[in-house]
């Protein structure tokens, strides 16, 4: 909340997974550019038998549509950096190659603007198109509660077993795959 509310424009240069907790931070921050062939994004924890808690499944509904968001936090699958774009996920997808420069090129640029204007104009924006910190926090308490669910403390120790089965790393690169297969 306190990212989103700042008197700043904050942007986020995404080069690896963004998944859980990092693709809900990632959605806090105004402006989202990702590598179009290294930027993995997902929401996996219903797959684990628990509830995104860290603003998931209050702003990414907003940027990709009801039904998208629907798709992305149930199936708790990995969503690759081209689909993010055209949904709406990310601002925008560059070549690898040429992510850094525009970053900060476009950090260079918004810095050389009137702070107040740019502060006025985020939280006139900010105003029609985010969630209230009602939905931030009561959403986190459900998350919060989730994690005591019969369902998830049978789901991670199956979770486990393949971890131990196919190493952490191979987990960790394929999770929207393995996810399904954490059932106990």
């Amino acid at each position: 909340m306190r990212l989103t509310e700042a008197p700043f424009v904050s942007i986020a240069s995404i080069r690896g997974r963004t998944r859980g907790g990092g693709n809900e931070l990632t959605l806090a921050f105004d402006l989202r550019y990702a590598s179009r062939e290294k930027a993995t994004f997902g929401q996996p924890e219903v797959g684990t038998g628990i509830l995104p808690g860290g603003g998931g499944s209050e702003r990414l509904p907003r940027l990709v549509g009801h039904d998208r968001a629907l798709e992305a936090i149930l199936s708790s699958d990995d969503y690759d950096a081209y689909l993010a774009e055209k949904w709406g996920w990310v601002t925008r997808t560059l070549p690898d190659a040429e992510l850094d420069a525009f970053v900060e090129k476009l950090a260079a640029r918004l810095a050389s603007f009137d702070r107040q204007a740019l502060a006025a104009s985020k939280a006139q924006i900010n105003r029609g198109s985010l969630p209230p910190q009602s939905d931030l926090l009561a959403a986190y308490g459900e998350h919060v509660g989730s994690l005591s669910w019969p369902g998830f403390q049978a789901r991670i120790a199956g979770f486990g077993q393949r971890i131990a089965e196919s190493g952490l790393v191979e987990i960790e690169l394929n999770l929207g795959s393995y996810i399904g297969g954490a059932k106990p």
